[in-house]
């Protein structure tokens, strides 16, 4: 009676022992499982937070860029300037930034991107005032001044070029027009009429891998009458037939076209955001492109 007795004790402390190994270890997974799952939770907070973090400072850096391209189009475009802005934040700090502008122009070539046979690009043959408007008496004398027309750099490019020449002169405000084209002549399906005396190339036409180039002569080109003291104001070139790049290599500078703006904002942590910016003059509707010009003396 008694062996029987000790042998069922030994077996009943066997098992508990067995229950108490089998309750810690399924602890021990669920205490993996939950620092697993809250390091998870913690990993994407911390990234979640440096992620916000990040757009409130790229935000704060373009907001002080943008305030730079502000200033900068509030000024006159003169010659080359740098200044600074800065935008205070909850911290007390400041987020900078720092803008420069320089000139577009006033040197003897200018280039065009890809222009569509539906718009037009502007020249200025003329200087501005620090107020932005013209100053027609500093406008180009046509007597001997000359100009290179280059254009289309793909070899497949048919483009031909239309260009309207602003000036004044003593009987008032003027525009004339001419057009060119290597197949003026033979375009199908009939002659444009178009001026098609121009080279062929590709020969370096205007520092660039320009296909087609036509010096022209305004005072000869555009038929002007020298004896009335003509003033060249502004050039306006477009694209017929096809989009085409172009360019100008005059013999002489040319005024300054406008100014670039490039603006620069850095936070206090080092997050830098960069704006830039091209203004040009104001231009004339290219509505009156085709309409008549008539200057009324009182």
């Amino acid at each position: 009676m008694m062996n029987k007795f000790s042998i069922f004790n030994f077996q009943f402390s066997n098992n508990k022992v067995k229950e108490n190994g089998q309750i810690v270890l399924m602890l021990v997974l669920i205490t993996i499982v939950g620092l697993t799952i809250g390091l998870s939770l913690i990993s994407r907070t911390v990234t979640d937070i440096r992620i916000s973090s990040q757009i409130e400072q790229s935000g704060r850096a373009f907001s002080a860029a943008e305030a730079g391209v502000e200033n900068a189009l509030k000024g006159a475009i003169v010659g080359n300037q740098q200044s600074t802005v800065r935008l205070p934040d909850a911290n007390g700090t400041y987020t900078t930034g720092t803008y420069s502008v320089s000139s577009i122009g006033n040197t003897n070539t200018l280039s065009f991107p890809v222009t569509s046979h539906t718009e037009t690009q502007t020249i200025w043959l003329a200087d501005h005032k620090n107020d932005g408007t013209l100053n027609e008496a500093s406008g180009k004398d046509p007597t001997g001044f000359t100009f290179d027309l280059c254009w289309g750099t793909d070899t497949n490019n048919n483009a031909a070029i239309a260009l309207s020449l602003f000036y004044k002169d003593t009987d008032g405000y003027k525009f004339a027009r001419s057009a060119y084209d290597k197949n003026g002549t033979s375009r199908n399906p009939v002659a444009n009429n178009f001026d098609n005396v121009v080279e062929s190339g590709p020969n370096n036409y205007c520092d660039g891998n320009y296909q087609y180039r036509k010096t022209i002569s305004p005072l000869g080109d555009f038929k002007l009458d020298a004896l009335k003291n003509p003033k060249l104001l502004f050039l306006r070139i477009m694209p017929v037939y096809e989009n085409t790049t172009f360019a100008i290599k005059a013999n002489a500078n040319l005024p300054v076209q406008g100014k670039i703006i490039t603006s620069v904002g850095q936070t206090t942590t080092g997050v830098v955001r960069k704006i830039q910016v091209t203004q040009g003059y104001n231009v004339l509707p290219t509505l009156l492109d085709f309409t008549l010009f008539a200057e009324t003396k009182q």
